[in-house]
């Protein structure tokens, strides 16, 4: 029998050929009048239905409709897992199933322990095993650190002189020595003993200890070598010390990893720092999206993708920033980061959100020309212009720490949706360029609990509910001329109903994972459904991030909407979980808020 639905996805992907061609040999093909009873409840199930024309509605014993199944949706693998039917399916049209017994089923799971985890596990694991599947995998990325990729470690004496540190580098071909200093452990390098002498006060008798650094980047044996180089790159160092177990093993040098690593994500890096004029950072720029690319078709995870890329931004921006602001003005500014970038969740570059503290009002005219620069810059970087005008060209978004500690309190004093959103974008900000100091205490302005009253939280919180989940009554993918606003019905919500629980709170982290990391540790969340937003959330962005690359070039907006049509069979499945995870988390702030009359 010629198979008529498509067995090259999850879960069927994760079968080996022999396994999935006995599958195929097994199906049988059963039909169904419109308004039949296909399984009831409390019955065995004979298998597995996969559907491959027609409708089939899920109902309670009250009636209560659950969702409908489509083409290519599988159905009731909980009856074959748990030997009987707690709901009923009936045909809501002449319908057409492939059915594969029961008793095959369950062999199948037996054989291969990845179909097995997938239906039994929940939606982040079945994420990942999805994830995995698709396309070839690098082995390089997913290579741990072990013996066959480090060196081992060479130590030397803090006594020692800068003249033998040299000559055992030579002797032993290695361009770092560890260093050992009563009961700490540093690191020196080729170039460190070059600076120390040829443009520091040093000599070559001078001991070792003296210019050693004691704070060492380390990752841990077994640990994936892209989680080395994300390191690397994030510290600007082109070495990390392997540990086990809270012991030094060996050494992963940098330039042993980049004749396999293809992506070549450390050479961007590479190219921002030694850039000496803006040409330089834009070539650097333009890199990144290819990047991103190549990661993704490689089986990188979207949040190392996303890790790594706002590494490279906000050092993209801090360089842009030192090269274009005049040095007698950079103590005297903050640039912030704000909205996606803030929290470092933007993987491909939408607009511009970013905002400046300055010393005082002194500093606002000499900085303008500078700031004007910038702002072009990002647009050569490939950031379009914010529609809201949330940039620091606009004189809305420039204040000094007073000015800004003002512009706060207006704002949460006011419960128009318009000053709660301006609070939302700014309580995301992270500083990438100039004094930090300065944003440490505009920071303190939304840190006041005077300010967090109650009342204020639930303004703040009201926009999560602004747009409607994208289901059914039916439980269904809802389609708005055939496309789902994935932002404004996942992302936007979770993220921001997050936000809100860490304003009223007084949660420092940005990162929208990190939040609910810290929601969980103090009880406001259990860890259930924190898990389940933190899963929901990965995968709208890793959905999100397929469906950008493959409309490369395309308005931004249009990039967040989702063509239900063009999604398979198993990512439509993890979407409708998703969404659900949502709706109820939506649910939960309206009772926590009390919103109910919103």
């Amino acid at each position: 029998m010629s198979i008529q639905i498509n067995l090259d996805q999850p879960p069927f992907s994760f079968l080996e050929s022999t396994q999935l061609n006995w599958l195929k040999a097994r199906l049988d093909l059963v039909f169904f009048r419109a308004g039949e009873t296909i399984l009831d409840i409390g019955q065995p199930s004979p298998g597995i239905y996969i559907v491959y024309k027609g409708v089939v509605e899920e109902t309670g014993d009250d009636g209560q409709v659950f969702t409908q199944y489509g083409r290519e949706d599988l159905f009731d693998i909980r009856a074959v897992l748990e030997s009987g039917c707690k709901h009923r399916y009936t045909a809501v049209e002449e319908t057409l199933c492939y059915l594969l017994k029961a008793r095959d089923f369950i062999q199948l799971l037996n054989e291969s322990p990845d179909f097995s985890v997938y239906f039994n596990t929940d939606l982040g694991t079945q994420q990942q095993l999805v994830e995995q599947s698709e396309g070839e995998v690098s082995e390089f990325i997913l290579a741990p650190v072990d013996a066959d990729t480090m060196r081992a470690p060479v130590y030397v004496s803090g006594q020692t002189t800068l003249a033998r540190a040299a000559a055992l580098m030579k002797e032993e071909r290695y361009d770092a020595l560890l260093v050992r200093d009563g009961g700490r452990t540093g690191i020196v390098t080729g170039s460190d003993l070059l600076d120390a002498v040829l443009t520091g006060p040093h000599s070559k008798e001078t001991r070792v200890s003296e210019i050693a650094r004691f704070g060492l980047i380390c990752i841990e044996q077994g640990d994936y070598l892209f989680n080395a180089l994300l390191k690397m790159t994030q510290h600007k160092i082109e070495r990390v010390v392997v540990t086990r177990d809270g012991e030094i093993t060996g050494m992963l040098e940098l330039m042993d990893m980049l004749s396999t690593f293809s992506t070549h994500s450390h050479i961007v890096a590479m190219r921002i720092e030694q850039a000496r004029s803006l040409d330089d950072l834009i070539v650097a720029a333009r890199r990144l999206e290819k990047l991103i690319s190549n990661l993704s078709a490689q089986g990188v995870k979207v949040i190392s993708i996303m890790s790594l890329i706002t590494t490279l931004n906000r050092r993209l921006m801090r360089k842009a920033f030192e090269l274009v602001v005049p040095e007698k003005l950079q103590s005297k500014v903050c640039i912030l980061v704000l909205g996606s970038e803030g929290r470092g969740e933007q993987i491909l570059k939408t607009d511009q959100d970013n905002a400046v503290i300055i010393q005082d009002d002194h500093v606002r005219e000499a900085l303008m020309p500078s700031l004007q620069k910038l702002h072009q810059v990002l647009l050569d970087f490939g950031y379009p212009r914010c529609p809201g005008g949330v940039m620091f060209i606009n004189d809305a978004w420039i204040h000094t720490v007073d000015g800004w500690h003002q512009r706060v309190a207006r704002w949460l004093q006011n419960s128009d949706p318009e000053p709660m959103m301006n609070m939302a974008i700014l309580f995301d900000a992270e500083p990438v360029a100039g004094n930090r100091d300065l944003f440490e205490r505009v920071r303190s302005a939304w840190q006041s609990e005077s300010l967090r009253s109650s009342i204020t939280s639930a303004w703040f919180a009201r926009p999560a509910l602004k747009f409607e989940t994208p289901l059914t009554l039916l439980g269904k993918l809802r389609e708005d001329h055939g496309t789902i606003d994935i932002k404004k019905g996942g992302i936007f919500p979770l993220v921001h109903g997050v936000r809100s629980l860490a304003f009223e709170y007084g949660i420092s982290e940005t990162h929208t994972l990190d939040r609910l990391d810290r929601l969980q540790e103090l009880k406001i969340l259990d860890t259930e459904t924190a898990q389940g937003l933190r899963d929901a959330l990965i995968l709208f962005l890793r959905i999100r991030l397929r469906h950008q690359l493959e409309r490369a070039g395309a308005q931004p907006g249009l990039t967040q909407q989702l063509r239900v049509a063009d999604l398979r069979s198993v990512d439509r499945s993890l979407l409708r979980h998703g969404l659900h995870r949502v709706k109820k988390f939506k649910q939960w702030l309206v009772s926590h808020y009390h919103l109910e009359n919103l």
